[in-house]
């Protein structure tokens, strides 16, 4: 028995975009807020082969470019806040890996970041898919704010599947606390319709599009990211985790 087997190979120069919201007190670290803004070009055959990504992944450069609109008018916040959409994720999460190869401003200094990557699926109400979860100094903020709101989290081994393929896991593994919150993950039943229709497909275009945990989970962040960005907020600093600043709020 022979096996044949061919490929092609083909280079390409992208870039990765960020931004800066500055804080009142830059050294005491910084948020990172990140989203890949790539996709597939054409998936498909016909006269409409063009792989829209309206869920995959422009719902999370929206969510991401609101947040950042919402902090701004809210600021300044102590922390800097960093907004950075990530190139080539869909070729295997080249642009991240490149921000964390050549980072601008040092790891050790981002105290949380954020992924928003397909993040309009979920109805309101969902449970919160929580990918990372007991991986980071992150767990009790992020618990204690959902108590608070009277939301759950999802099934962490939906989640947990998830882990090394989105942008975070770059982060994650130069010791960054990285995490993704979105109710489109929560289970294999929220996430698993749009995994065997749309994903991936010239079919996922705005009109399928599902706001209501989406808008939840946005307003989630922003007020996680408001703790995060005070400078009294108990968070780690250091990649590995093991120093700590400020105080237990």
């Amino acid at each position: 028995m022979t096996i044949e087997a061919t490929s092609r190979r083909r280079e390409f120069t992208s870039s990765n975009v960020i931004g800066l919201l500055p804080g009142a007190r830059p050294e005491a670290g910084a948020v990172l807020l990140m989203g890949h803004w790539d996709h597939l070009g054409e998936c498909g055959e016909g006269p409409d082969p063009l792989c829209n990504g309206a869920v995959d992944n422009a719902s999370g450069i929206a969510s991401l470019l609101e947040l950042a609109r919402r902090l701004a008018a809210s600021g300044p916040h102590d922390r800097d806040i960093y907004v950075l959409a990530t190139s080539a994720e869909e070729q295997g999460l080249l642009g991240a890996k490149a921000f964390a190869e050549s980072p601008p401003i040092p790891l050790s200094s981002i105290v949380a970041a954020f992924n928003f990557d397909t993040v309009a699926v979920a109805p309101a109400g969902t449970p919160l898919g929580f990918v990372g979860q007991g991986r980071t100094p992150l767990d009790r903020l992020v618990l204690d704010l959902l108590a608070e709101r009277g939301r759950t989290v999802g099934d962490p081994d939906f989640a947990e599947s998830f882990l090394r393929r989105q942008d975070g896991w770059a982060l994650l593994e130069k010791g960054v606390p990285a995490v993704l919150l979105s109710s489109a993950f929560a289970s294999r039943e929220v996430l698993g319709p749009y995994l065997s229709s749309d994903y991936h497909r010239p079919s996922d275009e705005p009109g399928g599009i599902e706001l209501g945990g989406a808008i939840e989970d946005l307003l989630l962040h922003e007020e996680l990211v408001r703790r995060l960005a005070d400078a009294d907020t108990h968070v780690p600093v250091g990649t590995d985790g093991s120093e700590w600043a400020g105080r237990r709020r």
